[in-house]
């Protein structure tokens, strides 16, 4: 089971009262209990403080210096009058939550990986905090409200980053953000950002930064694994990002198993190259197929998550890997999620861009232009026209796309959402820029499992460590040779053998959701044109209507979409029934709080 929290600061009796005989119900763990503060935690979770209790951490940590677990104490020793998160920060890396006290201010830190996800809200009487929304439900401290317009948004923004989630007043701490607490305000503010390393200047050659970058990788991914006790599985699709995991945890105490789920359609099987890599590595390999049958149209693919982002096929892939889990007794899958980003899988002419800009490297930018030459397959002037045209655009284009397909077209907040930090990447090389946003881009998607199920996903490619380094080697080395994510290529060419190096493209699910669509066409119709979403003005409904009517070959993403939208409408029926049970048991609480805050409120879905 992965770690839980609950931090509550509340002076009012009755709510604290409700929260601590839901802890004694639930077992959790009281970490602390006074001067209007009360924090919980899982049984099991990973908790330490200072002896001063002035910081609180729940999670796990480790030193940059040699990823060696770290106690709290040890890490504060000699460093009095120093700020606490910025010692965490700087100094160190896990997956964790940190506390910090100081008089009347209560500040939480959420690490820069996202491992340990974090949400908050605010009411006239209580500030709340939580590891997962549905802690807080339980707890009697939010009653769950669809939150349409946002729902809208994320999808006509996929690019954006959203602290709003689908349910009204309720927050995600982003990674690498701090929420303070003072009095009954609560405000956030951005303690790590991506600029200060995409600033930073590598000073090495290229099989320098393949050497560090291997040392920085398997240090992470081995601190990782050792914290697991029992058989590990890694999650192998047969490429790059997944291979790498498998060869740091190859060692034989870690217990790591591959797995890899195939389509029907030749396409989507990569378990001959997943077999290949945990042959080469010694590691035992599981094979297993996308089953239809596996995936109920009406159920979400991720219930627990406070926003709808999962997809239909994870119905599948889940069901099989916890089958696996649960005959192989492990506790917790590996996967490369965010890989691609954070080894700049960049296909384009940035690298050029970066290279001229970078005044000392440009003797060297015929190399940078041959490389995306051969990358792209295109010839010199093709390359060298893109470049020309990519000066003139903006590096943020991507994070402003727009994508209004099957969205309903009523009038709701259209403005992009704010990049942090956007004013420090003045004068920043156009590609480091894209690299970094990119990875703001996936840290939304570590979350995984529900943190009360068997299994917990660990997405080790995201650790601070690895993206701060990433982050500081030039966009050229990423394409050196005319190939993508070249340095990690080079890093693990001597263990992973240069056959598998050389593969630059895998397959997916997208043959396995063709076929999810044609067997439940029906159920999904009547799921999307009868449903919350289109009541509420999220989705066109004749636009959808028409899309389902056909039945011919699939062209496009158009396929994705629907599924991914019929998952969000099943998400919201089940948050719409969500919280009946605990909170109608705590009317008193309820009504107390109904005329002063929205988080009470009911939706009249």
């Amino acid at each position: 089971m992965a770690d839980r929290f609950l931090m509550l600061a509340s002076r009012d009796a009755g709510v604290r009262a409700t929260v601590l005989q839901f802890a004694e119900q639930r077992e959790l763990r009281i970490v602390r209990n006074d001067a209007g503060l009360l924090i919980l935690c899982s049984a099991d979770a990973g908790w330490q403080s200072l002896v001063d209790g002035k910081c609180l951490i729940v999670g796990s940590l480790f030193a940059k210096s040699n990823f060696q677990p770290t106690k709290l104490d040890d890490a504060f020793a000699g460093k009095d009058g120093c700020p606490a998160f910025e010692v965490l920060l700087d100094r160190y890396w896990g997956r964790y939550v940190a506390l910090s006290l100081a008089e009347d201010t209560v500040q939480i830190l959420r690490d820069p990986s996202g491992g340990l996800p974090a949400y908050h809200l605010e009411c006239d009487r209580y500030l709340a905090a939580a590891s997962d929304a549905k802690l807080l439900v339980e707890a009697g401290l939010l009653q769950p409200v669809i939150d349409h317009d946002s729902i809208l948004q994320q999808f006509r923004q996929p690019n954006g980053r959203l602290s709003a989630t689908g349910l009204c007043g309720l927050r995600e701490l982003m990674p690498g953000y701090a929420l303070e607490w003072q009095g009954q305000r609560a405000t956030e503010k951005p303690l790590w950002s991506p600029w200060s390393h995409a600033r930073r200047r590598f000073y090495g050659d290229f099989e320098q930064a393949a050497r560090q970058l291997r040392e920085t990788v398997d240090g992470c991914i081995k601190a990782l694994g050792r914290r697991e006790n029992g058989a590990t599985l890694i999650g192998m699709s047969g490429g790059l990002d997944s291979s790498i995991i498998a060869a740091a945890l190859r060692e034989v105490d870690f217990g790591a198993e591959g797995i890899s789920i195939a389509t029907k359609h030749p396409d989507g099987d990569e378990r001959h190259y997943a077999r290949q890599i945990c042959s080469r590595l010694g590691l035992p390999f599981h094979g297993a197929q996308y089953d239809v049958s596996h995936v109920d149209p009406l159920r979400p693919s991720a219930p627990h998550l406070a926003r709808p982002t999962g997809e239909g096929f994870l119905q599948s892939y889940d069901r099989i890997v916890m089958d696996l889990a649960r005959e192989r007794g492990a506790r917790s899958i590996f996967r490369g999620n965010g890989g691609d980003a954070v080894f700049c899988f960049m296909q384009n002419v940035m690298p050029i861009l970066d290279r001229w800009e970078a005044k000392h490297e440009r003797r060297n930018i015929m190399q940078t232009v041959s490389d995306v030459c051969r990358m792209t397959d295109s010839d010199m002037r093709a390359v060298l026209k893109a470049s020309w045209e990519k000066k003139r655009g903006s590096p943020l284009s991507s994070m402003s796309r727009v994508d209004d397909l099957f969205l309903s077209s009523r009038d709701v907040d259209r403005s992009l959402p704010a990049v942090p930090g956007e004013e420090q990447m003045a004068d920043l090389p156009r590609g480091r820029i894209v690299h970094a946003l990119w990875i703001l881009r996936v840290q939304r998607f570590t979350e995984g499992y529900a943190r009360d199920g068997e299994l917990e996903m660990i997405c080790p490619l995201l650790s601070q460590p690895i993206v701060e380094l990433c982050l500081s080697i030039p966009s050229w080395y990423w394409i050196e040779g005319g190939i993508n994510r070249a340095v990690a290529r080079q890093a693990y060419r001597p263990i992973l053998g240069p056959e598998a190096m050389q593969r630059t493209r895998k397959g997916g699910p997208a043959a396995f959701c063709v076929d999810l669509l044609e067997a439940y066409r029906q159920s999904y119709r009547e799921l999307l044109l009868d449903g919350l979403l289109a009541r509420h003005e999220v989705i066109d409904r004749n636009a959808v209507e028409a899309a389902l009517a056909y039945e011919g070959p699939q062209r496009g993403d158009g396929y994705l979409r629907l599924l991914a939208l019929a998952d969000a409408e099943a998400w919201v029926r089940h948050w719409s029934g969500a919280g009946a049970g605990r909170l109608s048991t705590n009317a008193g609480m309820v009504a107390a709080n109904a005329g002063s805050s929205h988080l009470l409120a009911r939706d009249d879905a």
